[in-house]
């Protein structure tokens, strides 16, 4: 079995999405941090927090030698991501997991370091590849999600959509 972990915005496009239960069918376990866990909670993801209640999703506390090596990390990356991301990085290192963002910053950095990245786009592609959902499916949920503001790159989207339509 593969582990993930995954960020704040990856966890919300699976919630805006509807996905969170054909993600769970694949196999691949799922943690994240304690900082991410409190920005869902602080943004109200209630979907999204029922997995960390149903223990679906892990959330990791910290003890006080990995908060500094985080903030080590942070500084080693520069401004370019905050440390809730660098939590996630930090334990994908430590799980040796897959790391799932789609933080352009903290993707490059876990690259940087070694580490398998994708983002919510390899979650759809996966979804379909595998069987879990139709082609029809992951286009419809994927223009809801690019209709809903979310952070997602447009060519890529456009291609995947008009593949998927034709499947």
């Amino acid at each position: 079995m593969k582990i993930a972990v995954q960020d704040a915005n990856v966890l919300i496009d699976l919630e805006i999405a509807g996905l969170f239960d054909l993600w769970f069918q694949l196999g691949i376990e799922t943690h994240t941090s304690c900082f991410i866990r409190k920005e869902l909670e602080d943004g109200g993801h209630m979907q999204a927090l029922a997995y960390f209640k149903s223990q679906h999703v892990q959330a990791h506390d910290l003890t006080y030698e990995e908060l500094e090596q985080i903030s080590d990390l942070e500084s080693q990356i520069g401004s370019r991501a905050g440390f809730n991301d660098c939590s996630v990085l930090f334990l994908a290192i430590k799980l040796d997991a897959l790391l799932i963002s789609g933080d352009r910053a903290l993707r490059n950095a876990g690259q940087a370091q070694g580490i398998e990245v994708h983002g919510t786009l390899w979650i759809f592609d996966l979804l379909v590849s595998k069987g879990v959902i139709s082609g029809e499916i992951a286009a419809s949920k994927l223009e809801y999600l690019i209709s809903m503001d979310r952070f997602l790159p447009p060519t890529e989207c456009s291609h995947r959509i008009a593949k998927w339509r034709k499947l």
